[in-house]
């Protein structure tokens, strides 16, 4: 349901006639999605010829390989939204200022089974989160000429998604690291942000002996296992001083979400030319790089050109960064970059050619430049923060999986009218 009130047009209004337009609106419902992968819900069979011989063959063998999760329902948003619309000097300067609140419950999760059962998962509705957030915008036409006129949109954004309830879970996990050593590096936990980012909270590097003796009576820090504590490779915060590294040394490591978001555009109309240009922007949020899981150490890829200043004995013995021969591929602070960004989205520029005076037969003809994705400023090391890896049918949000950059293009193109 929605209601919108006019109020502009008001008789207690009717003194300010500079206000063409004062609106208030007021919105709520109730919707719901199925936001999983067709047949998610169904169990699933799989076959095999792999088994043993019988009879001088290996007969084929069919078994479960998903269990059935036939009392799913859908996920339930109920949504509230409050507007202002303000536009004045006839109409040439628009405002709108928008804040909402959603909640969302019977969440659509795969949730960890043990694997005794066989399976190591199942979808469950499980949970609740909250999103709330405002938007505000300005629409104005800063100059209006016969033959010159400039318009400016602006907006920002910021929003907030927080996780109320994970049912008797203390966490669901949305994605894990891909290494051998499987820790939580995006999920869900009570009180935290619904893209939160999970990982240890990486201290530097070791040294030399004497720093891994004094750590034995503080246990401040901690190493993967025994074999680590070496000179030059890293080690950890030690949450609970308990000298080992595991689930409860897992610190939270900040949100995917930006603080604050939005574009500006320009376009000018100079006589029969056409240009605008759009930028879009992100302040704040945190994006993980998997690629330095294997990119910051290992022996077995290629490294990232920082590993030129990594640790090493004699050329480099106070360095953080870990030696080049390492492999740790734990989910730390290291691989977590803030994802801030300006980017160029687009720039486009047309020329009309009217013909009218020249030729019957065309009225006239439209020569445009249109390029998107042209440049970005950012702190990320990566090639694009403003990315999303997708990974077991759901969307990780600023995930960094090897994504490919967001492409380049330039469109010329010609328009003919008759």
């Amino acid at each position: 349901g929605a209601f919108k009130w006019m109020i502009s047009t008001e008789p207690f209004m009717k003194s300010a006639t500079w206000i063409d337009d004062l609106s208030l609106r007021l919105s709520a419902g109730l919707s719901g999605n199925d936001a999983i992968s067709y047949y998610r819900s169904m169990e699933a069979l799989t076959s095999s010829t792999s088994g043993y011989l019988f009879g001088y063959s290996q007969p084929l063998a069919v078994y479960p390989s998903r269990l059935e999760s036939k009392n799913l329902t859908w996920e339930k948003t109920a949504m509230y939204n409050l507007a202002v619309d303000f536009a004045v000097l006839k109409n040439r300067l628009e405002l709108s200022l928008e804040a909402y609140y959603s909640k969302t419950t019977d969440l659509l999760l795969s949730v960890k089974l043990p694997t005794a059962t066989g399976f190591d998962s199942r979808y469950t509705n499980i949970g609740a989160t909250e999103n709330k957030g405002v938007e505000f915008s300005i629409n104005s036409r800063n100059i209006v000429r016969k033959k010159f006129s400039w318009e400016t949109s602006f907006t920002l954004a910021h929003n907030t998604q927080m996780v109320l309830d994970t049912g008797s879970n203390d966490f669901v996990i949305a994605y894990e690291s891909p290494t051998n050593n499987k820790y939580m590096m995006y999920g869900y936990v009570n009180g935290y942000p619904l893209n939160a980012l999970w990982g240890f909270k990486a201290a530097g590097v070791w040294h030399n002996q004497d720093q891994i003796d004094r750590n034995k009576e503080t246990k401040a820090y901690v190493s993967r296992s025994n074999a680590y504590y070496t000179p030059g490779h890293p080690y950890y915060v030690d949450v609970n001083h308990d000298g080992t590294l595991n689930e409860d040394d897992l610190v939270y490591l900040g949100s995917a979400d930006p603080v604050i978001y939005g574009g500006i555009q320009n376009t000018f109309h100079i006589g029969k030319l056409r240009l605008s240009a759009y930028f879009n922007y992100s302040l704040g949020g945190k994006i993980y790089n998997l690629s330095e899981l294997w990119m910051a150490g290992s022996s077995m890829t290629n490294q990232y050109r920082y590993m030129l200043n990594a640790w090493h004995p004699e050329r480099n013995p106070q360095s953080n960064i870990p030696a080049a021969y390492f492999s740790d591929e734990l989910p730390s602070s290291r691989m977590v970059y803030d994802a801030s960004y300006l980017r160029l989205k687009n720039i486009s520029v047309a020329y009309t050619f009217d013909l009218r005076k020249v030729t019957k037969h065309l009225r006239d003809i439209t020569v445009s430049v249109n390029g998107e994705n042209l440049y970005l400023w950012k702190y990320y090391n990566g090639y694009d923060p403003d990315v999303s890896t997708n990974s077991g049918g759901s969307t990780i949000r600023r995930m960094d999986n090897g994504a490919y950059p967001k492409a380049r293009t330039i469109i010329f193109s010609v328009q003919i009218r008759y």
